[in-house]
């Protein structure tokens, strides 16, 4: 390394000094870091709970409620759980119900419509099953609509739609060792009395990126459902 060089820090092998590199993003991160943690958010609730209401629906949504007995249960109708259930799909499990509180499938993209809404992450990395449903993104950078297209694609491709249940929300997951299977209590948009399922097992995703949580197994274990590297 030429004494240039070690003066400024930088690696000849890449022209830039790697720690001072560091140095400014971890500047830039204290910046955005606050005490208050996730304090700083206001609850939906009170003066607030009308954020809650989902504004892409019909409003009156009713429906007879239903006691049946499916295989597999997954709560969540973004990436994580279309990938779940894409997946237990290619595993030839036919039946899957996903339950979602919103009208349709795509998670956050389902709530977040407002103008100019774009993922800062490559869409070739990003949007999930690209090469499974033959699609190739618009942009580098996905914009809201295309990501939302995107989820109800997975949905048709897999055959998703046929027993999901939008707009509903899990009340309670109970596991009976008598009947070695789960019974899952829940309601739909305001409506409480809340028609029941037994189930076999119960999947359960959250709105973290391509990750699933808990299954809740035959044996009445609970334990976390890793995706297999493909």
């Amino acid at each position: 390394m030429s004494d240039a060089n070690k003066e400024s820090g930088k690696s000849p092998a890449i022209g830039f000094d790697p720690e001072a590199l560091r140095a400014r993003y971890r500047e830039e991160r204290d910046k955005r870091m606050r005490p208050d943690g996730n304090d700083q958010y206001i609850e939906t609730k009170g003066d607030f709970s009308r954020y809650i209401d989902d504004p892409y629906v019909d409003p009156g949504f009713t429906r007879e409620p239903k006691h049946d007995s499916v295989d597999v249960v997954i709560i969540g109708g973004g990436f994580g759980g279309l990938l779940a259930g894409a997946r237990l799909r290619e595993a030839n499990v036919k039946s899957i119900r996903i339950i979602e509180k919103g009208g349709d499938f795509g998670g956050t993209w389902y709530w977040n419509r407002y103008p100019g809404a774009q993922c800062d992450v490559e869409s070739y990395i990003y949007l999930p099953l690209l090469e499974e449903t033959g699609y190739m993104p618009k942009e580098r950078y996905s914009y809201a609509p295309e990501i939302l297209e995107h989820s109800r694609r997975i949905g048709e491709k897999f055959d998703l739609y046929r027993d999901a249940c939008f707009q509903t929300q899990i009340k309670s997951v109970t596991w009976s060792e008598e009947e070695s299977r789960c019974t899952t209590q829940w309601w739909w948009r305001q409506e409480k009395e809340g028609a029941r399922w037994s189930k076999e097992e119960i999947l359960r995703t959250t709105q973290q990126w391509r990750r699933e949580e808990k299954i809740l197994t035959r044996r009445s274990e609970e334990k976390v459902f890793e995706p297999q590297p493909r």
